[in-house]
């Protein structure tokens, strides 16, 4: 059983050093931002695609593309069937 818990254990931290790193990538991508990088640069420096930088740079606009996305791919009447 102490098994199970190690395999565990090891699982949460990684998802929570994943999740730190997510963080710490968006809060430098934006003071790049702030600091007067366009996105293209920003791109250019990291290897992130320029979407990925839009993506960081505007998450409220990216859920909403996203959103847009899975709503529209939705079939019709779906939203009444609970589908």
């Amino acid at each position: 059983m102490s098994t199970t818990i190690n395999l565990a254990a090891i699982r949460t931290r990684y998802e929570m050093a994943v999740e730190d790193a997510e963080k710490q990538r968006t809060a430098d991508v934006q003071e790049a931002l702030a600091a007067g990088a366009t996105q293209k640069e920003i791109a250019d420096a990291t290897g992130y695609t320029r979407e990925t930088v839009r993506r960081i740079a505007n998450p409220e606009a990216a859920e909403a593309i996203r959103s847009a996305r899975r709503a529209a791919k939705r079939p019709v009447g779906s939203e009444e069937k609970g589908v």
